[in-house]
């Protein structure tokens, strides 16, 4: 298969990057998304796209929507020439994977962390640890400020992802607030945005109405997410544009204080459960205390196998992300 898109595509596609490792990239971000206590986010920076992904957000306004209907008429060029600014094939793409992704994962994952939550947990903490690097790796400088930043953003998430659960069943308006926060929690590393509906009691009652097709719940919930990937993005862009240290700092705090949550030595007899889903898999204890049943050294393995993907994963993003 050409790395070198034609026709449509090429016009639309800015960069050397092929359509089909923009959907590759979105199917990552995906699998991880579905996952509660990881990101897709981290997915994102792991393969080299979070500026790029964040930017193309924060690039749709008022006149990349006003430039749509000149695509049907004689100034069918000045609307190709906004949906390469914003980058809108880009999104497309990445879009078509994560959804994809989210689709065909959002029954095999969940079934093997409720099955296998000590390897599983290992598998994701190692990747997230190995993940760390990334955002470090592009910070510009490394003083006083984003230590703090990093000291606080870690001890937020700490709290966080420790959390209790709810089940309870929201208004409308809501549940609009629900979809902004939680896509909000999708574009930061570390921040799960399925663990946040389960956090607001949500993510049991999103799901059902998801296959239920129950039309007012997803639309409001869709508004909200909607609202927020618009919204949040900027407020991103900007932060990444002008504090570009501090900001990155800030997302591996996130992502470092994340690990509490997927701590694979637990005591999984502690197991909480929200009707039939596992939201917390019990509380942490060291790999040779009696109170972990499962081998220690299986999910050792897998820790150390998940740090090696995310190696290799982000030498091929910073390979291909040119």
């Amino acid at each position: 298969m050409s790395e070198k898109p034609t026709g449509l595509v090429a016009r639309l596609l800015p960069g050397a990057m092929p359509w089909w490792g923009i959907t590759a990239r979105g199917l990552c971000m995906g699998a991880a998304d579905v996952v509660p206590g990881v990101s897709g986010g981290t997915m994102a920076l792991v393969l080299g796209i979070y500026e790029r992904f964040i930017g193309s957000l924060g690039s749709i306004d008022l006149a990349l929507v006003k430039s749509l209907p000149k695509l049907f008429g004689a100034k069918r060029e000045e609307a190709f020439t906004e949906l390469r600014r914003a980058d809108i094939a880009f999104l497309v793409f990445l879009a078509l994977g994560i959804g994809t992704a989210i689709l065909s994962a959002s029954k095999l994952i969940p079934w093997l962390i409720d099955h296998y939550p000590a390897h599983m947990n290992a598998l994701f903490f190692g990747m997230i640890v190995a993940s760390v690097a990334v955002p470090f790796k592009m910070m510009q400088r490394h003083g006083v400020v984003e230590a703090i930043n990093f000291v606080l953003m870690t001890a937020f998430a700490w709290w966080f992802s420790g959390l209790s659960v709810l089940e309870i069943q929201m208004p409308l308006p809501a549940l609009f607030v629900c979809g902004t926060v939680a896509i909000c929690a999708m574009m930061l590393p570390g921040i799960s945005g399925s663990f946040l509906l389960l956090i607001l009691g949500q993510y049991k009652y999103v799901l059902s109405a998801l296959r239920d097709l129950n039309i007012p719940v997803i639309v409001v919930f869709g508004g909200g997410c909607v609202f927020g990937l618009l919204a949040f993005s900027r407020v991103l862009r900007w932060l990444l544009a002008k504090f570009p240290s501090p900001t990155l700092a800030a997302l591996c705090g996130l992502m470092v204080g994340s690990l509490q949550k997927i701590w694979p030595y637990k005591d999984y007899a502690a197991t909480e459960l929200v009707g039939e889903k596992v939201v917390s898999s019990g509380v942490n204890v060291w790999p040779w205390s009696e109170r972990f049943v499962t081998d220690p050294f299986f999910p050792a393995a897998l820790l150390v196998l998940g740090a090696v993907v995310v190696i290799v994963l982000e030498r091929f993003g910073a390979a291909k992300s040119h």
